[in-house]
């Protein structure tokens, strides 16, 4: 270390050792002459060493062993000095005993930042104690690539032991993820909120996004060995959430959203203006229409058509989605993974900050289709605040529409071997139990026909809408563009483009209905069927 950083180090450790001083012995003169001695001691230290592992307790390990030492010229102590409660030293061995463990530590860690092969060798022989023949046999190696290994190793070792390494800020401040999703179809081991569920995955992902780097780099913006960063970075590569590039480095293949509370209360607002845009130039017409819908033969839970809308707004606003803004397709961003998943990945970073609105009224899960060829069916749903669904995709299953299909269809009866497949359905509101039976809980067309017409009835939108889209497309674009690295901007454009007929428009779109009056909030028993509509006999 140089004298400058010495200096100043000593400089802070002045009053702290002084203290210490003064605690052992009780008297400030004796503690003003252990203390210059302590002082002069971490000095001479500071100057022969480069890096520490703990600088603090390194100090007070030498201010101990002086201590003992100013003790023993008083009176007669024993052979051991305890110097934590770890470990106990010889007094004879001193000072060089204290370097020689902190060289060890130095040594340890750079030897888990040697590549796998390299480490690997180096562990059998020094610690394993195997001669270079076994070590080559073991590895399927020659014994001269396992000496040159060898070699190489001891000469990067030599090279990294005086080297400072900082801890990157991930290992000081690291981040958590929320809101880790997909846009696809997930495998049979999940999808990114799966993959990436541990914090360590979370930050391994994060520190390689804005920049490639490799396992070591990784290892030390984190602060910890590259020997669990290889462990953790291996099924995030082979499941498709890291890319390996040339020179041994990573890079992260999903998109990562950085909130901000400038960014949200602009996106926010945004949004806010542009529902209320859509509400008056599209959605305000489904409120004239009720004989229209009702004339498709739909089925309507207590025959209302405020449940009706309930679905059939988010529904149609689908509509709102223009090809020609479709700049990117779902597969330049999507991965096949190994689990059967095709999906892209994404993820928010969680930032905690003050915005004057409640997130939480314009949360979004969807488009989410289920369909089965046997019997023949499709089933849409999303889940907003309103509809007080928990479940999210996991919970959104086939298996409970063909069921509720067949009680439409009166093939299910009420029987012991059905407890289950009716508990649920009732658990799920799909299925309401009332004085006078069974009752439907959802929208449903009871046939081909019946669907397309409802689907026919839908209105087109007009040429103001698709203008307005295209505009509030650039202005998300260049709000989630900031601060994104260049090969993110894919993710960007797909995750922005025909942000009107987006989720969390269609949001934003039901809360405006609210606050002006037109859509009325549905009543309890009614809100967990609401925004569902099952298609049956689609053959």
């Amino acid at each position: 270390m140089d004298k400058q950083q010495a200096d100043r180090i000593i400089q802070d450790y002045i009053k702290p050792l002084f203290g210490f001083a003064l605690n052992k012995t009780g008297h400030i003169a004796e503690a003003e002459e252990l203390a210059g001695t302590i002082t002069l001691e971490v000095y001479q230290a500071l100057l022969k060493k480069t890096e520490f592992l703990d600088l603090n307790r390194y100090v007070f390990k030498i201010a101990h062993y002086v201590w003992a030492k100013y003790v023993g010229g008083q009176v007669k102590a024993s052979n051991q000095l305890r110097i934590d409660d770890n470990e106990v030293m010889s007094r004879d061995e001193g000072f060089d005993a204290i370097i020689r463990q902190e060289t060890v530590g130095a040594l340890r860690r750079e030897i888990a930042f040697l590549s796998r092969q390299q480490r690997e060798i180096v562990v059998q022989y020094y610690y394993g104690d195997m001669k270079i023949g076994e070590i080559a046999a073991a590895m399927g190696l020659s014994t001269g690539t396992v000496k040159w290994h060898l070699f190489e190793a001891k000469k990067e070792l030599k090279q990294k032991m005086d080297t400072i390494r900082s801890v990157g800020n991930l290992g000081i401040n690291p981040i958590r993820m929320t809101n880790l999703g997909h846009s696809g179809s997930p495998g049979n081991k999940g999808d990114t909120s799966d993959f990436l569920a541990t914090a360590i995955r979370q930050n391994i992902a994060f520190a390689a996004y804005h920049k490639p780097r490799t396992v070591n780099e990784i290892a030390e913006e984190l602060g910890i060995s590259p020997v669990f960063i290889e462990d953790e970075i291996k099924p995030l590569e082979e499941y498709g959430f890291m890319d390996q590039l040339a020179g041994g480095k990573y890079r992260t293949n999903m998109y990562i959203e950085e909130p901000s509370q400038p960014k949200s209360e602009a996106l926010h607002r945004l949004f806010e203006e542009y529902a209320e845009i859509a509400v008056e130039h599209y959605f305000k017409s489904l409120f004239s229409m009720e004989d229209v819908f009702q004339e498709t033969g739909v089925s309507i839970p207590g025959h209302d058509f405020n449940v009706l809308l309930w679905s059939l707004i988010p529904f149609a606003g689908q509509q709102l989605s223009f090809k020609e803004l479709n700049r990117v397709s779902h597969s330049e961003v999507s991965v096949s993974r190994k689990d059967g998943g095709h999906y892209a990945a994404f993820a928010t970073i969680d930032r905690r900050f003050d915005v004057s609105f409640d997130g939480s009224l314009y949360s979004f899960c969807g488009d989410m289709n289920r369909d089965s060829d046997e019997p023949a069916l499709k089933a849409w749903q999303v889940d907003t605040w309103w509809c007080g669904r928990k479940g999210g995709w996991r919970d959104n299953m086939s298996s409970d529409f063909i069921h509720l299909m067949h009680v439409i269809q009166g093939d299910l009866p009420q029987t012991h071997a059905n407890v289950d497949v009716y508990r649920r359905l009732f658990d799920k509101q799909y299925l309401l139990r009332t004085e006078s039976g069974l009752e439907v809980n959802i929208v449903y067309c009871k046939d081909k026909q019946t669907g397309e017409r409802l689907q026919a009835a839908i209105p087109e939108p007009s040429e103001s809408i698709r203008e307005a889209a295209a505009k509030l497309d650039q202005a998300v674009y260049r709000l989630n563009l900031e601060g994104q690295p260049d090969h993110a901007h894919k993710y960007i454009h797909y995750w922005s483009q025909n942000s009107m007929a987006s989720g969390p428009m269609r949001a934003y779109v039901l809360k405006h209905l609210v606050d002006i009056g037109l859509l009325q909030v549905p009543d309890p028993q009614r809100q967990k069927g609401i925004s569902t509509i099952l298609f049956m006999n689609q053959a």
